[in-house]
Order: C-alpha cells, then sequence, then structure tokens
C-alpha cells in the first residue's frame, strides 16, 4: 500500500491542482491500494475547504507547533502505507512518474527515491513568469539529500524517527543527511516528477524576507553544526558556504596577524566579489546579501540554538 502525504499552508489554488494531480495519478495507475493524506499546517486561507471537497483525502489540521516536519511526522504517523510518497501542496504531480519507481506488485524501486521536476515561477501577485526545469538530468543518479518532493519505505522512516521539527526549514535535507549516514542514499531519477508552482527564488522581496526571517540559521549554521562529524555533509558545505569557511578562518587569523590584517582581510574580500558575480548571472545575488549571510551563519553557528520543546498537537477535519 502507498500513502501518498500532502502538506501545506495558505496554498490556495495550488493545493487544489495538487490534490488532483494525486487522485488523477491514482486512477492513472489503477492503484487498489493507497491513501491520500492532507495535513495543514494552521492555514489561514480557504485551503482546509478546498482539502474537504475531495471526498478520498483525510485532512487533519495542526493544532499546536506547526512546521513541514512536524506536518510530514503527522502524516506518516497517520498513515497505514508501507511506501511514504511526501508531497509539498504548491506541486503538481506527474501521474506517468510512479509506474518508473513504484507497482503494487513489487513496491518501491529504492529505499529512497525522487525525480526531477519542473519550476513555474510567478511573481508576488501570481503572474507567471517563466518554467525551468530543477536540474538538467542525463541519468539517474545517487545523491544524499533531497526536496520536499519523495517516496521513502516506512521502515527506512521510522529507523530514523521521521523528521527532526528543530528544522525549521532544510528539514529534508536533515532527513537525507542522516539516511546517509545510515548507508541509506537517495536514488534521484532523471524523470520530471512533478510541476512545483512557486514564487520565483531570484525575486528579492523573497530573499530578504527569507534572510530577515533567519531561515539560513536553520539551513546553514544549525544543519552544519548537527552534522559537524557527517562526512556526508562536507560536500555540501564546500558547495554552498566556501566563502563562509574562509571568512572564518580569516577571523581565526586576524588576531594574531592584527598588524597584516590587509593580508587576511582582502582575499576574503576578493572571494566574495568573484562569488557575487558568479551567483548574480544565476540567481541575482548581491555583495551586501551574500557578506551578511555569511557573518550571521558564523554567528549562529556558536550561538543560535532554536527551542525544541514542540508541542504536537492537531485534529481530524
Amino acid at each position: 500500500m502507498i500513502s501518498f502525504i500532502v502538506i501545506g499552508r495558505n496554498e490556495g489554488w495550488k493545493l487544489t491542482k495538487c490534490l488532483q494531480s494525486v487522485c488523477d495519478t491514482a486512477k492513472y495507475n489503477s492503484l487498489s491500494s493507497y491513501e491520500i493524506i492532507y495535513v495543514d499546517s494552521k492555514s489561514t486561507d480557504d485551503s482546509i475547504a478546498r482539502a474537504k471537497e475531495f471526498e478520498n483525502v483525510r485532512v487533519f489540521k495542526l493544532t499546536g507547533n506547526y512546521n513541514a516536519a512536524i506536518a510530514r511526522n503527522v502524516g506518516a504517523k497517520e498513515s497505514s502505507g508501507d511506501v511514504l510518497f511526501f508531497i509539498d501542496g504548491d506541486m503538481e504531480i506527474q501521474p506517468e512518474f510512479l509506474p518508473l519507481v513504484y507497482s503494487e506488485e513489487k513496491g518501491l524501486i529504492n529505499n529512497f527515491v525522487s525525480g526531477n521536476w519542473i519550476n513555474y515561477f510567478y511573481s508576488a501577485d501570481n503572474r507567471f513568469l517563466r518554467k525551468e526545469r530543477y536540474t538538467p538530468m542525463q541519468k539517474d543518479a545517487i545523491k544524499k539529500v533531497t526536496g520536499g518532493l519523495f517516496l521513502i519505505k516506512k521502515d527506512i522512516w521510522n529507523s530514523v524517527g521521521g523528521m527532526r521539527p528543530i528544522f525549521k526549514i532544510s528539514q529534508d535535507i536533515d532527513l537525507g543527511l542522516r539516511l546517509a549516514k545510515k548507508g541509506v542514499f537517495l536514488l534521484r531519477k532523471k524523470e520530471v516528477a512533478a510541476i512545483h508552482h512557486t514564487i520565483s527564488y531570484m525575486d528579492k522581496n523573497r530573499k530578504w524576507q527569507d534572510f530577515f526571517s533567519w531561515n539560513h540559521l536553520y539551513a546553514r549554521s544549525l544543519l552544519y553544526r548537527k552534522h559537524i562529524f557527517n562526512k556526508h555533509m562536507y560536500a555540501r558545505l564546500l558547495r554552498n558556504d566556501y566563502s563562509a569557511l574562509v571568512l572564518f578562518f580569516t577571523l581565526l587569523c586576524f588576531i594574531p596577524l592584527l598588524q597584516k590584517w590587509e593580508l587576511i582581510i582582502i582575499p576574503y574580500l576578493l572571494l566574495l566579489l568573484s562569488k557575487t558575480l558568479l551567483k548574480s548571472k544565476k540567481n541575482g545575488m548581491q555583495l551586501e546579501f551574500l557578506f551578511l549571510r555569511d557573518i550571521t551563519t558564523l554567528f549562529g553557528l556558536f550561538f543560535f540554538f532554536p527551542k525544541n520543546n514542540f508541542k504536537i498537537k492537531y485534529i481530524q477535519c
């Protein structure tokens, strides 16, 4: 049996598209044993009403603390399937993807599976801007982390206790790193599994709003500290935050070489400038943004300790 678990908060029309695509996937593949669960994170729009329009969708609402990790854990707890298919509420599943990774006769082809997807980017006022494939892939790949769309065997999920609620964001990356440490890796299929409707990552308002929500402290500082002894984390650190690493060693050298500060600071600034030029072509990164993120990421590494006493409360609607 497969359990489709959709999570969302204030997704509106996107949630309707998502749940309809799940229903279409079940019908397209003639599934005889499946369930659809929607877990809502205290939406203030009509998301719950939209979900309840689908007769075969079980709807749960978080009433205590909420985030994506808690929602997925609740969905898994309430599920009956041997395979869990986690889907974000702003994604449209492509029905033809499922038989590439799952069948009722043989189950899931790998312990932990995902696929590619196409981002449909919108402006803040929901104007469609463009579409872009998440990552160009010519062949399947073995990865260490996933995003918000993946399938996993329930016993594998339970073996690591599901997701850690302390991660306000990047809970999926934390899950992937913990699984990789146990020798369980993600099989990412090259085929498109979903269409992802979202605000453009290049949107300046989204970027700065995300920054001042301190989300990067979870995605970077907390993630790195929790996985400091996990060798599978280091490639991500070097790829995403090499300038923060250089800044860290710069600050370590700054005091003993105080009289030679320009020899230490200037290389970091040049690196940051080159990083800005490189990333500005791809996602509009600015020098001041990257500098502030590096500084606060290092600060968070030593001083950011979010609460971990969550109250998991929910009701069935």
